[in-house]
């Protein structure tokens, strides 16, 4: 069962992650990462789209697709 509290974190989580690849600190934005897929193993419902861990998936594509043109 996913608590608020775990919710704020993973909140916090992505936070941190975005902030580490705008800095260009790939080692920690991959650190940041790995925390939310933790984090998401442990939620109770996968329905919504609107998952930190799916914003985050959606960065790394969108800066992916970017880089590549």
């Amino acid at each position: 069962m996913t608590t608020s509290s775990d919710e704020q974190l993973e909140y916090v989580v992505l936070h941190a992650f975005k902030h580490a690849c705008s800095c260009e600190r790939l080692d920690i934005a991959e650190f940041m990462l790995r925390a939310l897929e933790k984090l998401d193993q442990e939620r109770t419902e996968h329905d919504t789209v609107d998952r930190p861990l799916m914003d985050a998936y959606r960065d790394l594509t969108a800066s992916s697709q970017h880089h590549n043109n």
